[in-house]
């Protein structure tokens, strides 16, 4: 009787793994499958995602995008020199501290 296979394009049987450092396992005989309806469904999100940010999204006016940048950049400086006065205050208070610990 000849081998037939299946629509799939291959057959039930597999070929066990000769190994020893592996377990005794079985590979199945399966193709490489490119999976084209899922690779479809990935573009065709990346293209809606594209289509809706263009056509959808209520952008921000570039005069009130311009100042809001100028906000955050001048609370970030702001911060920024807190954050080194803070850290200045607090090593010269643990240097005397350990002055005076250590004679």
């Amino acid at each position: 009787m000849p081998f037939v296979s299946n629509k799939n394009g291959f057959s039930s049987v597999g070929r066990a793994l000769v190994s020893k450092t592996r377990c005794r396992e079985f590979e199945p005989l399966n193709p490489c499958k490119l999976y084209y309806k899922e690779m479809s469904a990935i573009f065709n999100y990346i293209k809606d995602s594209f289509e809706e940010l263009k056509n959808n999204v209520s952008w921000t006016p570039r005069q009130e995008l311009q100042r809001l940048v100028v906000v955050v950049m001048l609370f970030s400086v702001i911060f920024s020199i807190a954050i080194w006065g803070a850290d200045t205050v607090l090593s010269e208070v643990v240097g005397f501290y350990f002055k005076l610990i250590n004679g």
